[in-house]
């Protein structure tokens, strides 16, 4: 039997894929699943993650697969993983599925802050990214690597405090979101015009017209929001609650922050 399971995490480890020596995400999974007794070696569990993050990079609905004659009990293997590493979805699949290269689309999120950009030139910019292009120009250099893609759309939300960008693809290159975030950013502070980002996708820019990985501590947060399939997960209630409970312990953590700051800033301000 094989099984897509569905993942929250938060993106405090050393990134998501396994290393030597480093707490990572995929490490801590692969101990759950041999603890739980659903793999015995990751080869004859035909082990498959449908991705990559980076380190500090956060994940809602990242996708793996493994082949087990067992059933996975979630809520016993999340009781073997950390309490930011949520299993909260899965589905029984066919024995060959890759959850890689059988995904519909792929959707991340980056959220900054607000500093008065020119909204609507972004918007204007994103337009011209959307579609299938070569995004050699907005991506790490990997050699050998096809970097054609197809960005089905790119969302701009927008509040007094903050900017979401919501860019949804058929995958994406390394950086490849930071970089167009970045992008998008330099023409709404109008550091760019619109042509600068033609010319990236020409592959023909000017001298000093290149783009750089967008933060993901600090002044910027990337998350994974979701990877699509043809079909649906089945939603584990535990699973469920238990990332809601670390959602609201993050909300009052941060609360708490934001509210000394407050007053720390105020206090200051009277002296």
């Amino acid at each position: 039997m094989r099984f897509a399971l569905k993942i929250f995490y938060l993106g405090k480890y050393a990134g998501f894929q396994r290393q030597p020596d480093r707490e990572t995400v995929e490490g801590y999974l692969l101990q759950a699943f041999e603890k739980g007794g659903l793999i015995s070696d990751w080869d004859s569990a035909s082990y498959v993650a449908a991705g990559r993050t980076d380190k500090a990079v956060h994940a809602l609905g990242q996708v793996v697969a493994i082949s087990s004659p067992k059933i996975p009990i979630i809520r016993q293997l999340n009781s073997l993983l950390p309490k930011d590493i949520v299993i909260w979805g899965s589905q029984m699949v066919k024995d060959d599925f890759n959850p890689r290269f059988e995904a519909l689309s792929r959707n991340y999120r980056y959220y900054t802050r607000n500093t008065g950009m020119n909204v609507d030139l972004m918007e204007e910019g994103a337009k011209l990214l959307e579609g299938v292009h070569d995004f050699n120009l907005f991506s790490k250099y990997q050699p050998g690597k096809n970097t054609i893609r197809d960005i089905h759309q790119i969302r701009i939300e927008q509040t007094d405090e903050f900017l979401i960008f919501d860019i949804l693809a058929d995958s994406f290159l390394w950086q490849m979101v930071r970089r167009i975030v970045d992008a998008l950013l330099k023409i709404g502070r109008e550091q760019w015009v619109l042509r600068d980002i033609q010319d990236l996708l020409s592959l023909s820019p000017k001298a000093n017209i290149y783009t750089e990985p967008q933060p993901v501590e600090g002044e910027g947060l990337l998350i994974l929001w979701n990877i699509e399939y043809p079909f649906q997960f089945e939603l584990d209630k535990k699973g469920v609650t238990n990332v809601k409970r670390l959602i609201q312990d993050l909300l009052v953590r941060f609360s708490l922050k934001a509210k000394l700051a407050i007053d720390l800033d105020s206090f200051f301000n009277q002296l």
